[in-house]
């Protein structure tokens, strides 16, 4: 004999997300792209690494919010800044004693020997710096400088009419 309620029935619906869902070992292994057995050594490492894990028993599983969150959390993310600018070390000698970055720039424009410029910012500003900080210095700053100089000059004399496409540029480097 059936027993009556007078509740009518209410169907139970259990919302699950698909983040809560439990996986096994080899599922989130999948998902982190990596073997079983590296989760298997997570597990049982003093102290713990690798994403959280459920035990119930003897089984384990993982949740997919946590896998997702464990990789999100590890993910490298470069910032978005200007490009890198290192000084060299005569521009940062410039920061402490203004002008010497504009005499080495102007000597090393004139062709001035290495040892002469060494020689003047040392009796100048006592500061000593080596011939190859000089040349760094030079390649990094000046012939930059130089090379834009002479080709913004052809530029404008092609502009003008005064220099043909045939011309050899006369940049001298």
């Amino acid at each position: 004999m059936k027993r009556e309620t007078n509740s009518p029935r209410v169907p139970v619906t259990i919302e699950i997300v698909l983040g809560d869902v439990p996986l096994r070992s080899r599922e989130a292994a999948k998902v982190l792209a990596m073997s079983p057995d590296t989760l298997r050594d997570w597990r049982y490492s003093k102290p713990l690494v690798g994403p959280p894990f459920i035990r119930i028993g003897r089984s384990v599983r993982y949740r997919l919010v946590d896998l997702l969150e464990y990789l999100d959390k590890r993910t490298v993310r470069p910032e978005r800044s200007a490009p890198f600018y290192r000084r060299t070390r005569i521009e940062e000698l410039g920061l402490k004693h203004p002008g010497l970055c504009e005499f080495v720039e102007e000597e090393l424009r004139r062709r001035v020997s290495q040892p002469r410029i060494v020689a003047a910012v040392q009796e100048r500003w006592g500061e000593r710096i080596s011939t190859q900080r000089l040349s760094n210095f030079y390649i990094a700053r000046v012939w930059p400088k130089i090379c834009n100089e002479q080709r913004s000059q052809v530029l404008s004399r092609q502009a003008r009419g005064v220099l043909t496409s045939m011309d050899p540029p006369s940049w001298t480097i």
